[in-house]
């Protein structure tokens, strides 16, 4: 039996307006990215846009979804994600495509593999002691938390020591690198979704505040490269991602320092934007299901011990509920809920109904947020769903993408959150505080007003 195929132009989609196309459609919902799901339920797992008179394909259509993410970095490239990171001055690894991708690839998964998670691991601890030490203080004050901007510290925190082996001490106070360094990244929103590219002519205070801090972070990773360079001159090893980096890859050329300059900026990035509110999501559903609280509660207190702090990675294979819950999570609010790439060629697409043809340069906005819903009752929060012997596919939910530019950092950010989750919840009793939770969706999606109130348990 032949499979039909359809072109862009047998695609429907809601009806475009006159010039603008969709685009007050989109801007006028407050979560305006959820409105690719509804249209997915009304016009079908594909369907097409139009942003102005661009035709944009949308598809959570599962088995295209794996194509697409399999057929990279060959088949397709990202469409503004990468111009957008580029001229910001990002020129790592997420931006990268074809050789230049694979090289810095590898640099990325050398050093974020599981043996320097354990170097690693003493520094997330570090940070996570602080972290709790912070909310202690504001539950001692009976006052709430705003979890995104404490997740943001953490993580930044985090992932800059890690980077670099820079202590940012982001919980010390509001007016350190950690502050200047989270005004970079709103800024990558600003221009993906911006209707004219009006920073490609004006240059605002906030531009010029962008490129001192450019200068500030440029001049600390050289600083920090030679102290890696001096360090394992030693034969000691390595502790960050430069000390990782000081040995060339075999067969590889020493690299460059716009290449070291763009990982690091890259990994800050990832490891604060999507980590962070991965993090802050779990915590607000956790919250809201004290019955699933008190289960991590009772995972995290079995396998940290009496001193309440594991000593290794190891002791977060014992939180299996906890993981389950982090997982649940990211299928209700997945980070990256569309992607958007281009075909470098004619390509034709397997689908479930029928296969897609796509010319050369096509827009298609991958909708990963829709195989979520490809589980019972998908509008609740059932983590349990996770356990057992038949769990959802992780297909075509991707949290971390798929093929080969699976993400590296996924051990990294999924340790962070179990660790931060088992912690707090062992320590704290999680309340909603406020109104209703918001999302917004910048270069990732994340919470807007979400506050607890926290009950010291100990």
């Amino acid at each position: 039996m032949t499979t039909a195929t359809r072109t862009v132009d047998d695609l429907t989609g809601p009806r475009p307006l006159p010039i603008v196309g969709n685009l007050v459609q989109m801007r006028t919902d407050r979560d305006g990215h959820r409105a690719y799901d509804r249209w997915a339920r009304e016009y079908g797992p594909t369907y097409l846009l139009r942003f102005g008179k661009l035709p944009i394909v949308v598809t959570g259509d599962g088995p295209i979804v794996e194509a697409v993410l399999r057929d990279r970095p060959d088949g397709f490239t990202r469409t503004r994600v990468g111009p957008v990171l580029e001229g910001l001055g990002v020129h790592g690894v997420f931006s990268a495509e074809g050789a230049r991708w694979r090289r810095l690839r590898k640099m990325a998964a050398q050093s974020l593999n599981a043996a320097y998670l354990r170097e690693y691991f003493t520094t997330i601890t570090r940070s996570s002691g602080r972290l709790r030490a912070r909310w202690a203080h504001a539950a001692g004050e009976n006052r709430p938390v705003d979890v995104l901007d404490d997740m943001m510290r953490f993580t930044l925190e985090v992932t800059t020591a890690l980077a670099i082996g820079h202590d940012l001490d982001a919980f010390a106070g509001d007016t350190g690198l950690h502050r200047r360094l989270a005004e970079l990244f709103p800024e990558i929103g600003r221009r993906l979704y911006a209707p004219v590219p009006l920073h490609n002519w004006i240059t605002l205070p906030r531009d010029r505040r962008r490129a001192r801090v450019m200068r500030e972070v440029d001049a600390l990773v050289r600083s920090s490269y030679r102290q890696a360079k001096d360090r394992m001159a030693t034969g000691a090893k390595p502790r960050t991602f430069l000390e990782a980096l000081v040995a060339p890859l075999a067969g590889e050329a020493e690299f460059s320092h716009g290449e070291l300059f763009g990982n690091v900026l890259t990994m800050l990035l990832a490891g604060q934007d999507t980590t962070s509110s991965a993090a802050a999501w779990t915590l607000h559903h956790l919250a809201r299901h004290p019955e699933a609280q008190q289960r991590v509660r009772e995972e995290a207190t079995a396998a940290f011990g009496p001193d309440g702090t594991p000593a290794d990675p190891g002791a977060l294979r014992a939180l299996p509920f906890t993981d389950a819950v982090i997982q649940e999570t990211m299928r209700l609010r997945p980070v990256a809920p569309v992607m958007g790439f281009r075909p470098t060629r004619d390509t034709v697409l397997p689908g479930s109904g029928y296969d897609l043809r796509l010319p050369a340069g096509q827009s298609i906005l991958l909708l990963l947020s829709h195989g979520a819903r490809a589980v019972d009752a998908p509008d609740e929060f059932r983590p349990d769903r996770w356990l057992g012997d038949n769990p959802p596919a992780p297909a075509p939910l991707h949290p971390f993408g798929a093929g080969p530019r699976f993400c590296p950092g996924r051990n990294l950010a999924l340790l962070e959150t179990a660790l931060v989750a088992g912690l707090l919840c062992r320590d704290f009793q999680l309340t909603p505080d406020g109104g209703p939770v918001g999302e917004r969706l910048a270069f990732t999606a994340f919470p807007t007003d979400l506050r607890l109130r926290l009950t010291p348990l100990r």
